[in-house]
């Protein structure tokens, strides 16, 4: 059976309230707090690393606040294949679009951060410890 990896203590016991916070902000936590660990990532980055002007698309930029959850959205967490080499650990929020003029409701998905891992088992316990920090799960 193979290991199961769990959130170091440290980590375990600083809870991190994300309100009133910009992106830049929660992803500089995330990413410190990653480094400080025996659990460092390639990299850190908030999604919309371009700053483009279009949140939909490319996600928040970095001087956005961070998202408010609510009834229709939340924060998720997905771990995927990196393109070339490693593994993506990606935290979006999901949120439903209503759209009165189309008579039609459908849930998007609106990038926020991204975490590079070169191996699996690393992404996952990087994906184990955001989603502590963050409160998801």
């Amino acid at each position: 059976m193979p290991d199961v990896l769990d959130l170091p203590v440290a980590l375990a016991a600083t809870p991190f309230d994300a309100e009133w916070k910009t992106a830049a902000d929660v992803i500089r936590h995330v990413s410190r707090a990653l480094r400080q660990s025996e659990n460092e990532p390639e990299w850190v980055t908030h999604a919309n690393f371009i700053d483009a002007d279009c949140p939909d698309r490319f996600g928040l930029g970095p001087c956005a606040p961070w998202p408010k959850e609510g009834s229709n959205r939340r924060v998720g967490l997905s771990v995927q294949r990196a393109n070339s080499e490693g593994w993506i650990v990606h935290v979006d929020l999901i949120e439903l679009a209503i759209h009165d003029d189309v008579k039609r409701d459908f849930w998007k998905s609106v990038p926020l951060l991204r975490i590079k891992a070169l191996s699996r088992s690393q992404a996952w316990s990087i994906a184990a410890v955001v989603s502590r920090m963050l409160g998801l799960d």
